[in-house]
């Protein structure tokens, strides 16, 4: 590709002062009527024409996409809206003649060669991103600037002085407008997630996963994906959803651009299109359901690297890691953990099965999320999202291990009837406990006649208790008598 020279939009493109939705037209006549009385439309006129109206184009990938900018915002332009935008303009001279003219030659110009706007200026300004340490929400008659400290609301007069030389994409504006309320924990919202964790820690550690998400920025440092489940569906290794994961999706919907795809029966290594509706202005990939045998480390590259795009019938795209989007994980099984770089690549929420499949949300609250509320609900939400974001900013992502899955998988990995009778029998420190005595009392419990295989299992099983408990075991032998004994590992 080569490369092209940028062009600085006038002032009222980067630098002015009104309201973000400006839909005047600079005037410029690019036709004239020759002697025959047909107009002709100029194409280097055209050109100029949509230069003055401040369209310029950005690199993409290596192709070009032609931008509308005003006021930092910029609306991306397909070639039919081009054609669109032009003959308004033209319908407004209030000449039949000259609009049959330019429907005809126009579509030649704008939409069959798009040489025009290949032709157009290369912007001469970067997209805008979050910084490390605070975000920016755009909503219809604020931005809001986050981090630790708070929020404070600037009208978009102030957008140029606070993001100088950069630009924003249209579709990043919410279009609701914003008050900040303090009385953010009244939010639905956020009184459904109190009721979906168990603790403060487990809700701080939803909390921080939503900050994460909405931060529109990317650190390859904490490339990671969020992966959404609920505590039965970890412990059992089966679908037990409607727990509320798909609620917290619709709520990122509210501020986000989010890209979903149905993720059961996937396999990222052979399926070449999973990506093919992201684009530039994606914020959030998200794989809904996926099953239990998908593969998290066929995640890895696109978490941590570039990702490339293949569409059907077009050219890869390749977006680097800054642009591409960040990744959430639905699912009701338990994803493959083994070794330290897939705990660097996931954070795990769960939920804890408040709401099910009998039990929903709109029973318990009497509305619809986001269909059904009211203008104050909405205010309560966005706030909250944004204390979400402080949150993030203040204590980084917090990891939440739940006691409760960690039971369930502790019976699930031994035995229930093994568990009891070891809390109720054998919870003593520094005292030591015949290993046939254990396997005994379990009887029937463990499928072998052989005492040396019930002792086998009963020994593993003792060290995964002993770890659940944060015990470390102490195994004597002596004339093949086996003893153990428990002491807290912290001692």
């Amino acid at each position: 590709m080569s490369k092209k020279k940028s062009h600085s939009l006038s002032k009222n493109a980067l630098n002015t002062k009104h309201s973000p939705n400006i839909k005047k037209f600079k005037p410029l006549k690019f036709w004239l009527l020759n002697d025959r009385g047909r107009y002709i439309i100029d194409p280097a006129k055209l050109k100029k024409f949509l230069e003055l109206n401040n369209f310029r184009i950005i690199d993409y990938s290596g192709k070009w996409l032609v931008v509308k900018v005003e006021n930092n915002i910029a609306k991306v332009y397909n070639p039919q809206e081009m054609f669109n935008y032009v003959l308004k303009y033209i319908e407004k001279q209030n000449d039949d003649k000259l609009s049959s003219s330019f429907i005809k030659d126009g579509e030649n110009f704008l939409m069959s060669k798009k040489a025009i706007l290949g032709s157009l200026p290369e912007l001469n300004a970067t997209r805008f991103k979050d910084t490390k340490n605070s975000a920016i929400v755009f909503f219809k008659n604020v931005f809001v600037v986050v981090d630790k400290k708070g929020c404070k609301c600037y009208n978009y007069s102030h957008l140029s002085n606070i993001i100088p030389n950069q630009y924003i994409f249209e579709r990043q504006i919410i279009k609701q407008e914003f008050k900040h309320r303090k009385d953010y924990k009244a939010s639905q919202f956020r009184k459904f997630l109190t009721l979906s964790t168990n603790e403060k820690k487990h809700f701080k550690n939803v909390a921080t996963a939503i900050g994460y998400i909405l931060h529109r920025n990317k650190n390859p440092s904490l490339a990671k994906a969020v992966i959404l489940s609920d505590i039965l569906s970890q412990a059992t290794n089966s679908a037990n959803g409607r727990s509320g994961k798909g609620i917290i999706i619709k709520a990122l919907e509210q501020l986000l651009n989010v890209v979903e795809y149905n993720g059961k029966n996937l396999d990222l290594a052979r399926d070449r299109f999973v990506y093919q509706s992201i684009d530039i202005e994606t914020d959030l990939f998200v794989l809904q359901d996926v099953q239990q045998n998908f593969s998290f480390e066929s995640l890895f590259a696109v978490l941590t690297d570039k990702m490339n795009i293949e569409k059907k019938h077009q050219d890869k795209i390749t977006l680097n890691f800054e642009s591409s989007p960040k990744i959430a994980v639905t699912t009701n099984y338990t994803l493959s953990d083994t070794g330290g770089s897939f705990s660097d690549r996931k954070h795990l929420v769960l939920l804890n099965n408040y709401f099910s499949a009998t039990y929903k949300p709109e029973k318990h609250f009497g509305n619809l999320f986001f269909l059904e509320w009211n203008k104050k609900e909405y205010q309560r939400f966005y706030s909250f999202m944004i204390y979400c974001l402080t949150q993030y900013f203040k204590k980084g992502l917090v990891n939440y291990n739940s006691p409760e899955l960690r039971f369930q998988k502790l019976e699930n990995e031994t035995n229930k009837a093994f568990v009891q009778i070891m809390e109720s029998n054998y919870n003593e420190l520094r005292t030591y406990y015949l290993l046939k005595n254990i396997a005994n009392e379990l009887g029937e419990e463990i499928n072998s006649s052989e005492d040396s295989v019930r002792s086998r299992v009963v020994s593993n099983w003792i060290e995964s208790w002993a770890s659940f408990k944060g015990y470390k075991v102490d195994k004597r032998t002596s004339a093949g008598v086996v003893k153990v004994a428990f002491e807290n590992i912290k001692s």
